[in-house]
């Protein structure tokens, strides 16, 4: 199947815990914005319908990482990977522990590189006309990164808050296993 690979471009940032994690709005639900993919020929207003991202947040995201920009070698470019993505009414939210060792991290947790853009994979879209007006709704989408940039695509997308991350220890989706494992640990005899 082939889809129509898109790349799109906020606010202060409140510092808590360590700082090493970042979360916001990856992409705002709803939010019209003026785009284009001709590199700047033509224009075209493009909105993220709710729900757009609901296979990526299913599946977790681990594969979506924090990049500096869009463009270079993905290596220089990492900044962190995602911790946790989710839905919300206001858009697609994410969270990315920064990767400490990368030269621009500190700017990345203290706010200097707080705007965010995606790339993102679009498998359906559908056209409205408003007002004389087209408007492209995103409808299936799947996020390949979350870059942070200069300025964002659309309004309100970036950093939201930095903070320590907790890992939570979800339940097991095996506990009789996990039961049998540890009772074959205690069977074996120490050397």
């Amino acid at each position: 199947m082939s889809g129509l690979v898109i790349t799109r471009a906020a606010p202060d940032m409140e510092t808590t815990g360590d700082g090493w994690t970042v979360e916001g709005l990856a992409v705002p639900y709803g939010v019209e914005a003026d785009v284009t993919d001709d590199g700047g020929t033509t224009f075209y207003a493009e909105a993220f319908a709710p729900g757009a991202f609901v296979r990526d947040c299913q599946k977790g995201g681990r594969w979506v990482n924090l990049m500096l920009g869009h463009d270079g070698d993905d290596g220089d470019r990492f900044l962190g990977r995602c911790v946790s993505i989710r839905e919300t009414a206001a858009g697609l939210e994410t969270a990315f522990r920064i990767n400490r060792d990368h030269p621009d991290a500190e700017a990345a947790r203290s706010g200097e590189l707080s705007h965010w853009s995606v790339s993102a994979r679009v498998y359906r879209s559908r056209r409205e006309n408003r007002d004389g007006r087209a408007v492209v709704w995103r409808e299936a989408c799947g996020l390949s990164h979350v870059a942070a940039t200069a300025s964002p695509q659309y309004a309100n997308a970036g950093v939201l808050v930095a903070r320590e991350h907790v890992m939570i220890n979800e339940p097991s989706q095996t506990p009789r296993l996990d039961e049998l494992r540890a009772w074959l640990e205690s069977q074996t005899p120490c050397r």
